[in-house]
């Protein structure tokens, strides 16, 4: 089939040093600082070459992961899984042989699609093998049973090493499907954006495409980004991702993509949102709560091709809507939380600090 590339930037927000010694890598370091580590062998890595691996994948029939120890992960709920928590002693890059040390996601009932981690230094990566002692849980948790390299739901990047808090703070989360997401400027999560869409709102059922491989390069520096590779892999469409996370006010993402498609998609999103909106100051028709407003975002901003600045107010219809909005070569489009105030909301998660999520083509979309 053909191939699409397209790349795009994250604004996250818009509203609102390590020692190595001599001859020792960025691995050698990470295993003398975390001797429980266990790491594969190591192995090549090159972007086009992930690039090459999706188009194959998408010449060939779909094969979904399969979740290890299924009866156990099966039983790891909501509650039991939020009491699985990556030991800071274990995390990758807390030696300072990065800037912003990264921790793992345990498998679970609702993450059960096992995720492979590979750390990557000078076109070497080697994967992160799972084991249970990597995590804190219960003596009684029945994730204890789980089998070594039974791999990891997801990952995420804790704040700069010089930061006295950066073991409970962290700023970029890659969780689910291909959901991931980013604080903003008021040190908040919220919205999510997704790595593409299939078929939303359609006749036939949504598809949930996967990443089902990370690569990971550390920051140097903080002024240095976070590199990130990603594999997709979905019954409809295959790709290769290259992320730059870049940790300022709030956080910038550039982001590459190539898209390979397996089968006819009645509707694909690119560059997707997800954010929640249950009623706000306008629109209470589902109100049935003390609070004034409750939203992740208030509205959906679009800055046209020709130049101009439209605002849509979010609703929340009885049945599922779809709107659209035709362009020719978009400047910029996003979901905002524009709301500041917090006697709006009077509500103890702070939904006046949720970021909003700006995105820009940096190739010429054409008309879509």
């Amino acid at each position: 089939m053909t191939t699409s590339l397209e790349r795009r930037r994250f604004l996250k927000s818009v509203a609102a040093a390590g020692v190595i010694l001599p001859g020792m890598s960025m691995f050698g370091a990470a295993m003398a600082a975390n001797d429980t580590l266990e790491l594969g062998e190591a192995q090549n890595f090159d972007f086009d070459a992930l690039i090459n691996r999706a188009q194959t994948m998408a010449t060939k029939d779909y094969v979904a992961p399969i979740a290890p120890d299924p009866e156990i992960v099966g039983k790891i709920d909501y509650d039991t899984h939020g009491k699985l928590h990556y030991k800071r002693d274990h995390s990758p890059f807390a030696d300072g042989s990065g800037t912003y040390p990264l921790t793992f996601f345990h498998l679970g009932m609702y993450f059960a699609k096992p995720v492979h981690m590979y750390l990557l230094e000078d076109g070497a990566a080697r994967e992160v093998v799972y084991r249970p002692d990597y995590f804190d849980m219960p003596e009684d948790s029945i994730a204890r049973k789980l089998s070594d390299n039974s791999g990891f739901a997801g990952f995420r990047l804790h704040e700069n090493l010089e930061r006295d808090d950066w073991k409970t703070q962290d700023w970029a989360a890659f969780l689910g499907a291909s959901y991931f997401r980013a604080i903003g400027d008021e040190g908040q999560y919220g919205l999510s954006a997704r790595g593409i869409t299939v078929n939303t709102a359609t006749s036939v059922p949504e598809e949930f495409p996967d990443f089902r491989e990370f690569y990971i390069e550390p920051a140097k520096s903080a002024e240095d980004p976070v590199t990130i590779y990603a594999l997709l892999d979905g019954p409809s469409i295959t790709g290769a991702y290259k992320f730059l996370l870049y940790r300022g006010k709030g956080v910038t993402m550039d982001i590459e993509k190539h898209l390979f498609i397996r089968k006819d998609i009645e509707r694909l999103g690119i560059a997707p949102l997800t954010s929640m909106f249950w009623y706000s100051e306008q629109n209470k028709s589902f109100r049935f709560d003390w609070r004034p407003e409750v939203h992740d975002s208030d509205g959906l901003e679009l800055w046209t091709g020709s130049g101009e600045r439209i605002w849509r107010q979010l609703n929340n219809p009885e049945v599922i809507r779809a709107s659209a909005f035709g362009d020719h070569t978009p400047r910029g489009f996003g979901l905002m939380q524009r709301d500041r105030e917090v006697s709006h909301y009077l509500d103890g998660v702070r939904y006046h600090r949720r970021p909003s999520l700006w995105v820009e083509p940096l190739e010429d979309w054409n008309k879509g």
